[in-house]
């Protein structure tokens, strides 16, 4: 078949044939939705790169699954849904991070007693801090100076004489990194402090 009629199948047939390992049918399901999703998403996020990593994340997840597609499946129906699960994905990490990130003491406030408040906000800005410490050098200079020194992302491009662009592409990144490893440490903290 050429790829010129693969463009012409349904989603229903293509769904068939992705299920039988067909590249070039999922090939046209992407080119068929990749946009509409991506738009659909972008309007929630408003972040063009994080917009893009979710939707690779659900393209990735349909190839991975393939096999698994029912036969009846609606697909239009099954990415939205898909692409509706990765953006409350996001947007919950997001929210806890940012709150781990810009409100520790109000996360020691709601967590933990106030006899070991102190000891415990400080045991948690140390975890933070070591993260930060982990980040790619240029990476954790740009994110200090966001997170810490409050500068604006176009002050940081003038001081380090980078674009604004690369300055946000870096602490989205900076985020992402911390966002896969500050949520459980952080409960592990809050919940199971050490024993006296």
């Amino acid at each position: 078949m050429q790829d010129s009629e693969y463009a012409t199948l349904s989603d229903g047939i293509l769904v068939d044939l992705i299920r039988r390992d067909d590249e070039r049918a999922f090939s046209v399901i992407y080119k068929r939705y990749s946009v509409p999703l991506y738009i659909h998403a972008n309007r929630f996020i408003r972040d063009r790169e994080e917009t893009k990593d979710i939707l690779q994340k659900v393209f990735v997840k349909i190839w991975d699954i393939r096999g698994k597609l029912p036969a009846d499946i609606k697909l239009s129906s099954y990415l939205y849904q898909v692409v509706k699960n990765e953006l409350i994905n996001h947007i919950s990490h997001s929210k806890v991070v940012d709150r781990y990130l810009d409100s520790m003491s109000s996360f020691a406030v709601s967590y933990v007693s106030d006899t070991d408040h102190a000891i415990r906000e400080k045991q948690l800005q140390a975890i933070i801090e070591r993260e930060i410490e982990n980040l790619p050098e240029k990476m954790r200079e740009i994110f200090q100076l966001s997170r810490t020194h409050y500068l604006s992302h176009r002050e940081i491009a003038e001081k380090l004489g980078i674009s604004e662009k690369t300055v946000k592409n870096q602490i989205s990144n900076a985020l992402k990194l911390l966002r896969n490893k500050l949520p459980l440490l952080l409960f592990i903290l809050a919940f199971f402090p050490d024993r006296p």
